[in-house]
């Protein structure tokens, strides 16, 4: 699918220029006549100034609108007063790292919405942004972290945290499916960073955004020529590596705001409809999750053994279950075609190793002591089957563990 190209000045509203950019692309009292928005060709003139170079950028971030019409109804449903929840889903770009709770891209993105189409204090945020986590933890705690709030539009960024290996294409899609097969019809909205060294794995989810129909924002592809072309140099953009600084934060609440402003101004798409079979899969739709705080009913923890329920754990999972010495294990039921542990890894020769069974059958052993670990949560598919199966898992404490360090933060599983 092309990129639809679609000028700025007929785009952003005056509560986006005030709020999501310091260095707005035109003057709020520019207008720009309807014959002129619908005369954008492969002929238009080149841009030439700051401000055009600026306008061609956040037309480039709008890769696809897809169907609006959820998110036009959406859009009606906040004007007319009902209460309208807008979360957000990804890695530590959406938990804000870069900025900060108040001024990251979601909030600010959140910010515009509210301001344009809502009517007070109707319009809900959710962010459930996780530093370091893919999209295979973000399915596995979608339905604790989002759906349970009911969220009326969703925003998927997970390009620079993901692989692009299946299991990142069938988690990705799992949870886009997910979402959209929710019984209040959420729209979602997918999401594309890139970081220093050119890295996003927006290739596989442009696929699946297309596939499913859906409004997709990229900015790899608004800022990379920025970056290429010596408009902008990456350290204008973020402080680090991977993280949009404030400025940049600003700049993906342009890039959102730009589309739905599309989206409103976009003919009638028609009903939706889901398509009947997924692109790569979706192996892990309607995951499971089971933490020591909150228990799930496909998930039976009968012993915790040489496991202790503590208050401790890294960011996201509050609670965990940390070794405590001995050598007995935590006894876990489910009936399922995968199954996932999810644990904080560090590199560091403090933290430990447990060996998983499974029936009585040795599956692997986990080394929590990881090179690439910082002390994050970190999900670790155990076992995929074609079909649901009775699983009786073990999860014991290597021979050599000694008194090394385990925290188990939950264990997760789904059956298709």
């Amino acid at each position: 699918m092309k990129k639809i190209s679609i000028p700025i000045a007929a785009l952003l509203s005056a509560a986006l220029l005030a709020s999501c950019t310091a260095a707005p692309s035109i003057a709020p009292e520019s207008t720009v006549s309807e014959e002129a928005v619908s005369s954008v060709s492969e002929t238009e003139k080149a841009p030439e100034t700051p401000e055009e170079f600026h306008s061609a950028m956040v037309d480039r971030s709008l890769y696809s609108l897809g169907n609006t019409s959820r998110l036009k109804a959406k859009m009606e449903q906040a004007r007319s007063g009902e209460r309208t929840a807008i979360a957000y889903i990804g890695g530590s770009i959406t938990e804000g790292v870069g900025a900060n709770a108040g001024s990251c891209y979601a909030r600010l993105s959140y910010e515009f919405f509210r301001d344009t189409y809502g009517t007070g204090e109707n319009v809900e945020y959710i962010n459930a942004g996780l530093s370091g986590t893919p999209s295979n933890l973000g399915v596995l705690r979608l339905e604790r972290d989002v759906l349970g709030a009911k969220p009326d539009i969703v925003f998927v960024e997970f390009a620079v945290n993901d692989s692009q290996d299946d299991i990142a294409k069938e988690s990705y899609e799992s949870l886009v499916r997910t979402v959209l097969e929710q019984d209040n019809a959420p729209a979602v909205v997918l999401i594309f960073n890139v970081i220093e060294s050119g890295y996003t794995a927006q290739a596989h989810m442009k696929e699946i955004g297309e596939h499913y129909g859906l409004p997709m924002v990229s900015a790899a592809d608004a800022l990379t020529p920025e970056f290429e072309e010596g408009r902008m140099t990456w350290k204008e953009y973020s402080n680090d590596q991977s993280h949009p600084n404030t400025e940049g934060h600003k700049l993906l609440c342009e890039f959102i705001a730009n589309l739905l402003t599309a989206a409103e101004n976009a003919p009638d798409s028609g009903e939706y409809t889901l398509p009947a079979v997924p692109k790569f899969g979706t192996a892990y739709k309607n995951a499971a999750l089971a933490t020591p705080e909150m228990g799930n009913d496909r998930i039976t923890i009968s012993e915790t053994g040489s496991f202790e329920a503590v208050q401790s754990g890294p960011s996201g999972f509050p609670c965990s279950w940390e070794y405590k010495g001995g050598s007995d294990p935590i006894k876990i039921s489910t009936k399922a075609s995968s199954f996932f542990v999810i644990y904080k890894r560090n590199n560091s020769p403090s933290m430990g190793s447990f060996d998983v069974y499974m029936n009585g059958a040795k599956l692997k052993t986990v080394n929590t002591n990881q090179s690439d670990g910082w002390g994050e949560a970190f999900s670790q598919q155990i076992i995929k089957f074609q079909t649901v199966k009775d699983m009786e898992i073990e999860i014991v404490p290597s021979d050599n563990n000694g008194d090394k360090s385990i925290q188990i933060l939950g264990f997760a599983c789904a059956e298709n």
